[in-house]
């Protein structure tokens, strides 16, 4: 009973919301409980309501009691289930929605934490996936976590045996034959599974359509599969260890320990910066393309217009609502001015604002200029804060994804490939100024470290804030710390940020353009300037602070 007064009294201010495709709303409250909100079908009474979503009539009292106990259930209105009592496919929609970048790894399920105010207890977590926050000291133990305590962006591994049943069955039931002629793992095919997601993507990483039909080709050559749409059930899948991501290597390969101990090393920093309205922070805003690069275009929509749309309503709400500094590394033309319009005009006019500013000509002139240039601001920022973690980097991009994918992925730099020094020579380079201030960079292993880890925590921000926003997310792995664009070729990371010098940055793609429906959305401003909100709530999240929503600091108002 007092369980079920605590949960009836939360405050709902902190409760974040994810609606669901068919009507029915993912929820986390203040007090860390999930929840499925659902507002019943005509007619519905109290028992048909709990035996649709839960699939047993037992969970009446428990229903009603934590909503009231309403004498009937009126149309339109929405009612809490506790996630504890949902049917097993409502619980892993629920926390998959709410969860997007989790993953079922090897051992277990992978969790990453949500940022405060949505950052659980060890002992809740351990009641979310295990059905018994008793179970938390297992979780400590198999994490080798020090306390119990959780910082938003942290990754913390729920054993297999510990798992409810539900995310049980999602677990990979992966074999290992190690030999010196070539280890491989062995993967038996699901119901309803096909070689192309529940083998390549899932295992492999890989997501860009022509490297995942090329992987699904060797394998299926590898295994004597002429037909890869008739694949029978339990068909035994044999998967090269130099394929398979290394969390899904087996315990005690060297990749898969190193991947584990640069996990373990990032995760030992976090953001501790808070800053009103973002007072002192200054945020470098980078629109990705432009000039004679429209970037990806399917359909005639040019990304660069777009996201740089995006970058200038981000600039926008930034100066007008917070006390940051922004810095956009790019203009079209000789003003900021934002196009109310739907449907975007096409401009090549764009170019990179160092000293003397770049016409974007060649693509990649314009990228490392980008780099060269967040990096002069960096230093221009620190000397004035003395803190690093006071500056932020933001490129803005449109994927180009198979088109069942949608929604927005980041991705951040890995530590281990950030390593080494970098610089460019020639005409278009030494006579800017921010290239002659430091030609050449490097970062050691601790900065390389810190800034995946930071930047993996500013991506969790943004992530949570583009989900209270009802915008998509990437359904697999939305953040990412690579680039895996080939079956043979070496993971890699975007230049403008792997050789950039602000702690905290990303690259950050708001949507798949191959997809219909999200180029559908591009095109409208309503989206963009949604966009450009989750991002600033995402930053203000990042820095301590509520969402945009709040009224400003007088100081702020009266600009």
């Amino acid at each position: 009973m007092l369980l079920l007064a605590t949960l009836a009294g939360v405050a709902q201010a902190a409760t974040l919301r994810v609606r669901l495709d068919d009507g029915l709303v993912a929820s986390l409250d203040g007090q860390q409980y999930l929840y499925v909100e659902a507002t019943p079908l005509r007619g519905e009474g109290l028992y048909g309501f709990a035996r649709r979503l839960t699939g047993d009539t037992n969970t009446v009292h428990l229903i009603s009691r934590l909503n009231g106990k309403p004498r009937r259930l009126l149309a339109g209105v929405r009612y809490k289930v506790p996630f504890s009592v949902l049917k097993e496919d409502l619980q892993l929609r629920i926390a998959d929605a709410l969860f997007p970048n989790d993953r079922t790894v090897s051992n277990g399920r992978e969790h990453t934490v949500l940022p405060p105010p949505h950052t659980p207890s060890l002992w809740r977590l351990s009641e979310w996936f295990t059905g018994d926050g008793k179970n938390f000291a297992r979780i400590r133990e198999a994490n080798n976590m020090t306390d119990d305590g959780l910082q938003g962006g942290q990754t913390v591994v729920v054993p297999a045996d510990l798992l409810l049943p539900v995310f049980r069955h999602e677990l990979p039931a992966l074999d290992y034959v190690i030999r010196d002629e070539g280890s491989h793992a062995v993967y038996y095919l699901q119901k309803g599974e096909a070689l192309y997601s529940a083998v390549v993507v899932r295992f492999t990483g890989a997501i860009f359509a022509e490297d995942v039909h090329k992987i699904a080709a060797e394998l299926a050559d590898l295994n004597g599969i002429k037909d890869v749409t008739d694949i029978p059930v339990g068909r035994a899948i044999q998967v090269p260890f130099d394929l398979l991501l290394p969390d899904y290597l087996p315990a005690g390969d060297p990749r898969r320990v190193t991947y584990e101990q640069e996990k373990t090393e990032r995760q030992k920093y976090s953001n501790t910066v808070r800053a009103s309205r973002l007072e002192g922070i200054t945020v470098v805003l980078d629109a990705g393309h432009g000039g004679s690069d429209p970037g990806v275009s399917p359909g005639g929509v040019w990304e660069s217009v777009y996201v740089y749309d995006i970058m200038l309503r981000v600039k926008k709400l930034l100066e007008e609502k917070t006390s940051a500094q922004v810095v956009p590394t790019t203009r079209d033309g000789d003003r900021f001015e934002i196009i109310d319009r739907d449907q975007l005009p096409k401009s090549r006019g764009h170019a990179v604002l160092t000293n003397p500013s770049y016409p974007i000509v060649d693509a990649r002139v314009g990228a490392n200029l980008r780099w060269y240039l967040a990096n002069s601001h960096h230093r221009k920022a620190v000397s004035r804060s003395s803190d690093p973690a006071k500056t932020v980097f933001l490129s803005l991009h449109a994927d180009s994804l198979p088109t069942s994918h949608r929604g927005m992925m980041a991705y951040i730099p890995a530590a281990s490939l950030t390593q080494g020094e970098y610089g460019k020579s020639g005409g278009e380079y030494s006579q800017r100024k921010e290239v002659k201030e430091r030609p050449r960079v490097s970062f050691t292993y601790k900065e390389r470290t810190r800034s995946e880890g930071l930047s993996l925590q500013l991506a969790n921000h943004l992530l949570n804030s583009f989900k209270h926003k009802g915008l998509g997310i990437h359904h697999h792995k939305p953040i990412r710390d690579r680039v895996i664009r080939c079956r043979r070729c070496r993971p890699w990371v975007p230049a403008v940020v792997r050789y950039n010098a602000v702690p905290a940055k990303l690259l950050l793609e708001v949507c798949n353009l191959n997809n219909s429906e999200d180029r559908q959305l591009l095109q409208t401003r309503a989206f963009r300037q949604k966009v450009a909100e989750a991002i600033v709530d995402g930053l203000l999240s990042y820095y301590g602070q509520n969402s945009l929503d709040d009224p400003p600091p007088a100081s702020i108002a009266a600009r």
